[in-house]
């Protein structure tokens, strides 16, 4: 047995049938299918029933299958832990969802286009931000701490060889699209928005609340919108009278769509990167950090 034919028999899995698993892998069926057959008759046992409708896993093949994929998850973890050290080539980010990093992002590829092929600004939910750090895939992450959620977040962190550190702070600002009917207002109270349905982004572990992206999560909402990404968001904003919370930063061409309005009573929110203890700073990610400082001072 060896991981290339544990690899074989994840794809085939995945992709139903030998053909389309050889088209993912860059291998010939044959080969293919020849690497399942000797690790069938090394186990003494029938992974796949195959049909000329493809292939699906007997019993034993499931059983396999999932110690299989525990076995490539760890593998994975473990070639990222040292490639993270011996490769310069590749820079990531892994983010909760902020507008204003595209811009810093932007500066940084120019800057550095020379020295990195692979360039990562991963926009996804609490929870992944934290494994994507955790795995090494992501030189840090970066999200927001207040009162409501810090303790959690500081739990769930207490495990791992993660840390963090405060780089700046916002305070909580409502979106509306520009034809909103309270897009006029100065500033806006709690009470105020919950006539109007909010927009709120998934997210994984969602009994806890701590995990939650959104600054206002009022029980009493007339009712929610869950989306996965920022693009949707924004064209649900400039298209209902839905409303959603954030940063208040925007830098990007969205800004003209939308009008940002300073919720009042509100605590302010740190903004805070995310990386492995006794980590070193490459020049890169200095110069990215020193970048989203300026950014969020700018607007403080």
């Amino acid at each position: 047995m060896n991981i290339k034919k544990m690899k074989y028999v994840v794809a085939v899995a995945d992709s139903g049938g030998f053909r389309e698993a050889a088209k993912r892998l860059f291998v010939t069926q044959p080969s293919l299918s020849n690497g399942i057959k000797e690790l069938e008759e090394d186990l003494g046992v029938t992974l796949f029933i195959r049909t000329n409708k493809g292939a699906t896993l007997t019993e034993e093949g499931i059983v396999f299958l999932s110690h299989a994929e525990k076995i490539l998850t760890q593998l994975s973890l473990l070639e990222n832990r040292f490639q993270h050290h011996q490769k310069e080539e590749r820079f990531s980010i892994s983010s909760q969802h902020y507008d204003f990093l595209g811009e810093i992002m932007a500066a940084t590829i120019r800057k550095f286009e020379e020295q990195y092929t692979d360039f990562r600004l991963f926009e996804t939910t609490t929870l992944k931000v934290i494994e994507d750090v955790k795995s090494y895939n992501s030189d840090i992450g970066i999200l927001y701490l207040n009162s409501q959620n810090r303790s959690g977040i500081k739990r769930h962190l207490s495990g791992t060889n993660l840390t963090y550190e405060v780089i700046g702070g916002f305070t909580t600002h409502v979106f509306v699209g520009k034809h909103h009917p309270l897009a006029d207002e100065k500033e806006l109270s709690v009470e105020q928005l919950l006539d109007y349905p909010q927009i709120r982004f998934i997210q994984e572990g969602s009994e806890f609340n701590y995990f939650s992206e959104d600054l206002l999560t009022e029980s009493n909402q007339q009712a929610v919108i869950q989306v996965s990404d920022r693009g949707t968001l924004m064209n649900i904003l400039t298209g209902t009278q839905a409303y959603a919370t954030g940063s208040g930063i925007i830098t990007g061409f969205t800004k003209k769509e939308i009008k940002l309005i300073p919720l009042i009573g509100q605590e302010e929110n740190k903004i805070c990167i995310l990386y492995q203890k006794n980590q070193q700073k490459s020049t890169i990610l200095a110069y990215f950090i020193d970048q989203l400082k300026k950014t969020l001072a700018a607007f403080s």
